[in-house]
């Protein structure tokens, strides 16, 4: 395990919010993307100075890499809804860039946001996703443009990229200003990052604390919208639009993430399936930010 501070402001005094709860086999531990609440959570402390939920400690750069290259994919049917989700928010960021030149999805997954960005006219997209099973679940056609891995800054020239986006990613780094520097390097002058992350300020996460899936999936920081401006702006990112996400899932999707009243939910799920409502699509904004920041020029 790795001792953390807050990586906002450098405070090392904090008080404990939630008592970790991992399990004992590190077989146990599942890196699978949007995997079901499992309830296991390192511990979770507050900065005593700027309010970050980070994890006081978590496991070492080497298991964790080795945990993501042996994950797995699961959320193919929830792909199209991802898609209209986060290509509204590319669609924002749009606003800021002089071209579509270079785009970077980090964290891609089976490559669905390049597909996207491709049809929006970005004329080289790139992914980095370290699971294995994600990248061979990835279309031909798009696959070749995956690099399966851990994201490295030095993998890319300095001012190459026009635009970043990862969603989902933030909350699961081990060095956020390490990663964070790494972006706005290879970001051109003007450049984006586009990111998505959990909202620990949505009344979800107050009502369900370590019960929801933001706690229970080993997250390393947990942001609210002041936060996640707080990490940028130290990273000497310029903040150009933060809102609340608009999630669109299956109904399916939406009552098997419910960590509460499995037995009623099962039961739920049956009766849907007999009136085929379980793949309907449904928006909701569950707890999910997205934030706009710019390389200055």
């Amino acid at each position: 395990m790795i001792n953390k501070h807050c990586p906002i402001c450098g405070e090392v005094k904090y008080r404990v919010v939630y008592k970790s709860n991992l399990p004992e086999d590190h077989d146990q531990v599942n890196y699978d993307g949007r995997k079901k609440p499992d309830n296991y959570h390192y511990e979770m402390v507050r900065c005593s100075r700027c309010g970050l939920l980070f994890a006081s400690s978590i496991y070492d750069d080497e298991l964790v890499e080795k945990l993501y290259e042996n994950s797995d994919f699961t959320y193919d049917t929830e792909v199209k809804g991802l898609k209209q989700t986060y290509q509204k928010c590319l669609d924002k960021a749009h606003k800021y860039i002089d071209k579509r030149g270079s785009i970077l999805d980090i964290g891609c997954g089976n490559g669905f946001m390049l597909e996207v960005a491709l049809s929006c006219g970005w004329s080289n997209v790139i992914g980095i996703e370290p699971s294995k099973l994600a990248v061979e679940k990835a279309k031909p056609n798009l696959r070749k443009k995956i690099i399966q891995k851990i994201f490295n800054k030095n993998d890319f020239t300095n001012g190459s990229i026009d635009l970043v986006f990862c969603a989902m990613v933030l909350e699961h780094l081990s060095d956020i200003n390490d990663f964070l520097q790494g972006v706005f390097n290879i970001l051109k002058p003007g450049g984006i990052l586009l990111a998505i992350t959990h909202d620990e300020s949505h009344f979800l996460s107050k009502i369900l604390k370590n019960k929801h899936p933001i706690i229970n999936d080993e997250h390393v920081y947990v942001f609210s919208s002041k936060t996640i401006q707080n990490i940028f702006q130290k990273n000497n990112f310029i903040i150009r639009e933060t809102n609340k996400l608009n999630n669109i899932y299956t109904v399916k999707y939406w009552l098997t993430m419910i960590p509460l009243f499995k037995g009623f939910i099962n039961f739920i799920i049956k009766k849907l399936v007999k009136v085929r409502l379980l793949d309907i699509s449904i928006g909701l904004k569950a707890g999910n930010i997205f934030i706009i920041a710019q390389k200055p020029y």
